[in-house]
């Protein structure tokens, strides 16, 4: 099982490394690969501060906030100031960081269209449950 969770891993780590370069090469050539990954970052962090940016990644603070600078001089992140604390801000992703994701993350639902056509009923409410068993245990 093991194997086969890695495979299916592989594919969608293939296909999103194939969309950001094919991606990056056409339509957003003010982005590099770097830039790219620390959005993904920022993206999944869910507006992070520049700190935790900078933590999670193992960087140093410095480093993050050149990135930061980077990204929201060209348009892709700006600065939100915490609602009670205006000294802290954390960092969204902006319209055009999404129109850009976007792009990126057709085949997700591309292969659950797949998936949905694969399995019945009662596979697809047993990964689900499975899903959400995964889910749960690493978001706490």
């Amino acid at each position: 099982m093991k194997d086969k969770f890695e495979t299916i891993y592989k594919l969608f780590r293939l296909h999103l490394y194939q969309q950001v370069f094919k991606t990056l090469n056409k339509n957003y050539t003010d982005l590099s690969t770097s830039e790219y990954l620390c959005l993904e970052s920022i993206y999944l962090l869910n507006e992070p501060t520049v700190s935790k940016f900078a933590q999670y990644l193992g960087i140093s603070s410095s480093n993050a906030a050149y990135k930061v600078r980077q990204l929201i001089k060209k348009g892709y992140i700006e600065k939100k100031n915490s609602p009670t604390d205006a000294r802290v801000y954390s960092l969204v992703p902006t319209d055009k960081f999404y129109s850009f994701y976007k792009d990126n993350n057709n085949f997700i639902y591309y292969i659950f269209k797949q998936i949905e056509t694969i399995l019945d009923k009662e596979e697809l409410d047993k990964l689900n449950t499975i899903f959400d068993k995964i889910i749960n245990k690493y978001t706490k």
